[in-house]
């Protein structure tokens, strides 16, 4: 078998089994939305506004649970390489697929329904230079363009959240599993840097407000922003490649 085949069915197996997850996932939220939209008389966010919040988390979550392909994947031939290219093939089409996934079903929820209010992510009323909520507020609040202004843009723009929030996931999981407890805790402060800096370099570059505790960041450029974010992105990959290229199997 040979190195481009590997890949494919690694990232097909991946895909397929995350999408499984994904299927139920989004039922879940479907399911919220249908009783929130029940019980509030004054209209709720759309689907696809619920699911640009809410994916942050879920993908961090699964992201960390993928480490624990990677013995299975190694016990049957695969190498670490090619479970390493395979994952991000298929975390890069997840990362795709949840946006479109979450702009049809909207489609669908306003032909059907047609109750709801204007998304409010206002980060000028809601920061207030406290770290802890700044932190909590980019997790949650992060880089957002209106489904209605620009498909495309906002479609990119959740994809690029949540592939962040992915990465972040699977270098902590890969911490854990290879450097243990002290480890997997020091990679987590780690991973937080690098998601307030890629928040923050998005932010720039998409010229939104700054949270008042990374208001240093301001200071770069946008252009400059835009190789930063970059940066940031791969920053994760090199380090879970690195994490994984010897791991030993845990069996």
């Amino acid at each position: 078998m040979n190195k481009p085949v590997q890949i494919r069915q690694v990232a097909f197996i991946m895909l397929q089994s995350q999408l499984t997850w994904t299927l139920w996932y989004i039922g879940i939220l479907v399911i919220i939305n249908i009783a929130r939209l029940i019980f509030r008389a004054d209209g709720i966010d759309t689907f696809y506004n619920h699911a640009f919040v809410a994916s942050n988390v879920y993908m961090l979550v699964i992201g960390i649970v993928v480490i624990s392909f990677m013995p299975y994947f190694v016990e049957i031939g695969v190498t670490r390489k090619n479970y390493f290219y395979g994952n991000t093939i298929a975390s890069l089409c997840l990362s795709i697929l949840i946006p479109v996934f979450a702009y049809v079903l909207t489609i669908f929820e306003k032909l059907i329904l047609g109750n709801f209010k204007e998304p409010n992510f206002n980060i000028k009323s809601a920061a207030d230079g406290n770290f802890i909520g700044d932190l909590l507020q980019s997790i949650l609040i992060t880089p957002y363009v209106d489904v209605e202004t620009n498909i495309l843009l906002s479609l990119a723009v959740f994809s690029l959240n949540i592939f962040a929030f992915y990465l972040i996931g699977w270098l902590i999981g890969a911490a854990f599993y290879r450097l243990g407890v002290i480890g997997g805790i020091l990679v987590i402060a780690i991973g937080i840097v690098l998601i307030t800096a890629k928040d923050s370099m998005q932010r720039i570059a998409m010229d939104l407000p700054l949270f008042e505790t990374y208001a240093f960041f301001d200071a770069v450029p946008s252009n400059i922003a835009y190789i930063l974010l970059v940066v940031v992105m791969l920053i994760p990959l090199i380090l879970i490649r690195t994490l994984t290229k010897r791991a030993p199997i845990k069996i």
